[in-house]
């Protein structure tokens, strides 16, 4: 039985899908189904009931979830005991500019490194064991542990014009939380494809926005103003124990966090 193999089984009993799992992962679907044929036939039990939908876990299945959780886990600490590795971190744009401090995470110690890219994107690469840590704004198929949540408002400058700037994500939650707030038919809302661009849109008084408070807080923004609201974004952190409770004490001493 290969490790991989393990990681592949974990991956489609949490998507529920064969062709979701290949996606996430960046194989094949062939590949991926191939992989679980030959560890149904090397067990001599049936994992999985097909369906037209998908796939169900079956008991022996939901059993071999408990064993790969575990498994899996264990290899993760003991690479990074004996190897010595940096703890590679996978975020969005957005995560690693308002709580990783790049500067701070040079002196790190266990040593740090950041992959900064799209949520799907980096949820692949955690499941091909590229990353050792997720931490993400939007829900995933991993198990979704809250890190913290945070604190978000309206982002705005004095004289604003009535206009509200939104993610081109589809997928954002500051985006679905926005359309939450807001009636869609009436407002005049315009797609933006980066939050940078939306912030120098919001300095220019072009509109308004849903964003992270910690954005007020960087001294080119200072002079915006910011409303906060009830609601709160989740942040969510997937990777064994001991890489979350090092992510976890880094934000502690970086930003003042959790």
């Amino acid at each position: 039985m290969e490790l991989n193999d393990l990681a592949i089984f974990q991956c489609v009993a949490a998507a529920g899908s064969m062709s979701e799992a290949a996606r996430i992962m960046g194989y094949a679907q062939s590949n991926v189904t191939e992989r679980i044929k030959l560890l149904e036939q090397e067990l001599t039990v049936r994992l999985f009931e097909r369906t037209n939908r998908g796939v169900i876990l079956l008991p022996e299945g939901e059993k071999l979830v408990e064993y790969a959780t575990v498994i899996l886990n264990q290899i993760d600490e003991i690479e990074k005991h004996y190897k010595k590795v940096p703890i590679k971190i996978g975020c969005t744009q957005t995560i690693a500019s308002n709580y990783f401090d790049l500067a701070a995470a040079i002196d790190h110690q266990p040593t740090i490194e950041l992959f900064i890219d799209t949520t799907v994107h980096l949820e692949a690469m955690y499941r091909k064991k590229v990353l050792d840590v997720l931490v993400t704004n939007k829900t995933t198929t991993l198990t979704n542990t809250i890190l913290f949540t945070e604190t978000v408002g309206w982002l705005s400058a004095s004289g604003v014009q009535d206009v509200y700037l939104i993610s081109r994500d589809k997928e954002c939650p500051y985006r679905k939380m926005m359309l939450s707030l807001i009636n869609p038919l009436t407002c005049k809302i315009v797609e933006v494809d980066t939050i940078y661009l939306m912030i120098d849109l919001i300095k220019k008084g072009a509109g308004r926005s849903l964003l992270p408070e910690r954005f007020v807080h960087e001294k080119q923004n200072q002079s915006l103003l910011f409303n906060k609201i009830e609601q709160q974004v989740p942040i969510y952190i997937a990777g064994n124990e001991i890489n979350r409770r090092d992510v976890r004490s880094f934000l502690e001493q970086s930003s003042g966090l959790i």
